[in-house]
C-alpha cells in the first residue's frame, strides 16, 4: 500500500465526544465527531484533503491551484486560505453567478487574496476542459506552475484525508469502548465518503455502518462517483482491499429543493443543536444531514440500539450568507 505524502494543515486529531444533552432529549445514544473543528480559516472536511493534494503540488512544483464550487463554497475558502498559508496563489471558479455583495465564505476567499472567476452553471458544466485548459495556459504564460482539483479536492489523493480521518475516528471510538455504530454525514463532491467508506476497510471496521446523506443530486449519482473514487484510488495506491457499489448506503430525501438551497426543517435541526449543545451547523451540507438523523432518532431507526455518530463537516462562515433565513 503506497501512503502519499501530506502536509500538515490541520489540528488533529479533532474531537468525538457524546451529546448528552440531545441524546437525553430524545433518548438515543448520539455522538459527534468534531471535523468543523480542524482549524478557524482551514475548517472543516476539505482541509484533510488538501494535506495530500497541495503536498502532490508542491512537490510538482505548483505554485497555482485551480479549484471550482459556489461562492459559498467551504472548500474554495479551505484552498484560498491553504494557498495562502504555503505562499501559493489560488484561482477559484464559481458556479453559478454569484448574487450580488459579498458575505460568508465569499469575502474570506477576497481576504485570502484568490482570484476569481464567475460562469454559469451551465457554461462550467459544459465547458469546464476548454475553460481549463485556456487558463492554464494564460496561468503558464504569466510564468505560473498551475495545478486542477476538482470540487471539495475529491480526487483519489484528496480521498486520503478520509482514509486517515477513519483511523482516527476508530481509535477514538474504541477509547470510548464503541465498536459497533452507525455514522451519519452529508455527501456531496464524494471524496470525504469515498475516503470513509475506503478508510473503515482498511480499518477492519466492518461493524460500522455509513450513512450517506446527499445534499446535491440523486442517489445514484453519488453512488457512481463514491464508487468511482473508490476504485480508482484502490487502483492507483494498491490497497489491498475490495469494494461494491452495493455496500455503499444512503439516507435519501434531504436534498430539498436542490444544493444550498435551504429548507425550514433543515434550519430546525441547525436551530436545535444550537440551543441545545452550542454547535453550529451551516444551511447547505450539515444542517440537511443532520436533519436525516433527527427524523432516523425519532422514528426509533438510529441512536437506540447502538451509538449513532454525525461526521459534523464543518461550513459556519456560509452561516453569514443566510442571516434572513436562519433567523
Amino acid at each position: 500500500m503506497n501512503t502519499p505524502e501530506r502536509i500538515r494543515l490541520a489540528n488533529l486529531p479533532t474531537p468525538l465526544h457524546r451529546l448528552d444533552r440531545l441524546s437525553e432529549s430524545l433518548d438515543a445514544d448520539i455522538w459527534i465527531k468534531r471535523d468543523d473543528l480542524t482549524g478557524l480559516e482551514l475548517s472543516g472536511n476539505k482541509v484533510r484533503k488538501l494535506e495530500f493534494v497541495l503536498a502532490d503540488a508542491r512537490r510538482a512544483g505548483c505554485d497555482t491551484i485551480i479549484t471550482e464550487g459556489t461562492c459559498q463554497s467551504n472548500h474554495c475558502r479551505a484552498t484560498a486560505a491553504a494557498c495562502a498559508r504555503l505562499g501559493m496563489q489560488a484561482v477559484l471558479l464559481f458556479r453559478p453567478l454569484p448574487p450580488a455583495g459579498v458575505a460568508g465564505n465569499q469575502l474570506l476567499d477576497s481576504l485570502f487574496g484568490a482570484q476569481t472567476m464567475a460562469f454559469s452553471r451551465e457554461d462550467l458544466s459544459a465547458n469546464k476542459n476548454a475553460i481549463l485548459s485556456r487558463l492554464s495556459a494564460e496561468l503558464k504564460r504569466e510564468g505560473r506552475r498551475p495545478r486542477f482539483t476538482p470540487a471539495g479536492a475529491s480526487e483519489p489523493l484528496g480521498c486520503w484525508g478520509y482514509i486517515e480521518a477513519a483511523r482516527e475516528l476508530r481509535d477514538q471510538l474504541h477509547a470510548a469502548n464503541i465498536r459497533k455504530c452507525d455514522i451519519v454525514l452529508a455527501v456531496s463532491s464524494c471524496g470525504t465518503a469515498a475516503g470513509l467508506h475506503l478508510g473503515k476497510l482498511l480499518c477492519g471496521c466492518g461493524d460500522w455502518s455509513i450513512w450517506n446523506v446527499p445534499v446535491s443530486d440523486d442517489v445514484e449519482h453519488h453512488r457512481r462517483e463514491i464508487s468511482r473514487l473508490c476504485s480508482e484510488s484502490i487502483e492507483q495506491f494498491a490497497l489491498p482491499i475490495k469494494t461494491s457499489a452495493e455496500d455503499i448506503a444512503f439516507i435519501d430525501g434531504y436534498v430539498g429543493e436542490g444544493y444550498a438551497i435551504p429548507y425550514q426543517q433543515a434550519i430546525d435541526g441547525l436551530r436545535l443543536l444550537a440551543r441545545i449543545e452550542a454547535i453550529l451547523l451551516d444551511p447547505v451540507y450539515t444542517a440537511k444531514a443532520f436533519c436525516a438523523l433527527l427524523e432516523m432518532v425519532r422514528a426509533g431507526n438510529l441512536g437506540k440500539e447502538r451509538p449513532v455518530v454525525f461526521l459534523h463537516t464543518g461550513g459556519i462562515f456560509s452561516n453569514f450568507a443566510w442571516p434572513d433565513v436562519i433567523l
